[in-house]
């Protein structure tokens, strides 16, 4: 990875000498050649290679005078403050970047810091500004840290969310083991009660732990699609390991599957899409009621969908349900033994294998969920009959 400090000593290089030889061009008398070195390239090569440098860089770099007023600026820095090419306008739109260069020409020094603007769009800066040695001007480096920014605190709130998610069951086993220390020999029936709450308890944290560690497979850069696997085949074979826990609440679980449908994709990650959406399925459908299990092919693409007739989503909890440890009902999911990752895990392997994932639901109805899939071959529509178990 390139030092972004070592980019922004290059810019300022660059563009000190771009501007430097500018006002050393003004400053000379018409038709009076300048000095150059014998042997020495022409007089405009530094300052056009420099010229072409300074455009081809992805940082931002605007020198600005001793009044503060830009003079260059490459094409990076035009496009982050919304500044048209031509003349340059006697005033940045942004006042935070001149600030930060006038805290760096007031005490000579290098100046860094993170800036939030919002023309001409909301973003955050990191400027670092530099004074010319002559106190002429300043040379500041635009970095847009928005996305760093925003990873970083996406990671700042998932440590947050997963330490207190731990702690919960870690603190449930501890009060758990205590009291089945202290009923043991006068209680034996409330000792057992809590042994089987244990076990529950210790169920759960496996299951958190488990999804935390396909979380980080997931969002390791050398996971994604590697083979082709038969869609039709991996859900036969989910739904199959999945047939005792929905017989234990009395819920029918129904296939309309085709022969074959073959997608390129990872079979672990493709498994645990199709594995979460039908025990997410199971776990909100009251017993007795249904999960219906559709794959088919649409216009080159592989379209599962997973149907029940459970309790449903809020209309306001539908366009987040795909985030990481979000409930619609906290204590319910934790109740019925959901982890908050679910749901994210699904959304995540589905955006890795360029595909989508959608949600329809209505409270007290049931909710469907649509993944679509690039597909590589597959029989056109539904099978012409379902399997119904």
């Amino acid at each position: 990875m390139t030092d972004p400090v070592l980019l922004g000593i290059v810019a300022i290089a660059l563009a000190a000498a771009a501007f430097l030889w500018g006002r050393a061009g003004r400053a000379t008398a018409p038709g009076k050649p300048s000095a150059k070195p014998a042997g020495g390239p022409p007089d405009r090569a530094i300052p056009s290679r420099a010229d072409e440098i300074l455009e081809r860089m992805t940082e931002g770099v605007v020198v600005l005078d001793e009044s503060l007023h830009p003079v260059l600026a490459n094409g990076a820095a035009r496009k982050m403050l919304g500044l048209h090419t031509g003349r340059l306008p006697l005033k940045l739109p942004q006042e935070e970047i001149p600030g930060v260069g006038g805290r760096a020409l007031l005490t000579e020094k290098t100046v860094e810091e993170d800036v939030a603007v919002w023309y001409p769009e909301h973003r955050t800066l990191r400027v670092r500004s530099t004074p010319l040695k002559d106190g002429s001007g300043v040379i500041s480096v635009l970095q847009d840290a928005t996305e760093e920014l925003r990873v970083q605190q996406v990671r700042t709130e998932f440590v947050a969310n997963a330490s207190h998610e731990l702690k919960s069951p870690v603190a449930g086993l501890r009060a758990l083991a205590e009291a089945i220390s202290e009923a043991i020999d006068d209680d034996s029936e409330s000792a057992t009660r809590f042994a089987h709450r244990l076990v529950e308890e210790s169920e759960r944290l496996s299951r958190l732990i488990v999804d935390l560690l396909d979380l980080s497979s997931l969002e390791n850069p050398s996971s994604g699609p590697r083979s082709e696997i038969d869609l039709a085949a991996l859900t036969r074979r989910e739904v199959e390991d999945l047939r005792g826990e929905a017989a234990e609440k009395v819920i029918r679980l129904r296939t309309d599957l085709p022969p074959v449908v073959t997608v390129q994709g990872d079979e672990a990650q493709l498994g645990l899409i199709v594995r979460n959406l039908v025990e997410n399925a199971i776990r909100y459908t009251p017993e007795g009621g249904q999960v219906e299990l559709r794959l088919g092919v649409d216009e080159s693409q592989a379209v599962l969908e997973i149907e029940d007739t459970g309790i449903g989503i809020p209309l306001d909890s539908q366009k987040r349900i795909f985030e990481r440890f979000y409930r619609v009902d906290k204590a319910r999911s934790r109740d019925r033994g959901g982890t908050g990752l679910g749901l994210a895990l699904v959304k995540h392997a589905v955006d890795l294998h360029g595909g989508t994932v959608s949600v329809n639901s209505e409270l007290g109805t049931g909710t469907r969920f649509v993944v679509r899939l690039p597909a590589t071959s597959a029989a056109s529509g539904y099978s012409d009959e379902a399997e119904v178990h």
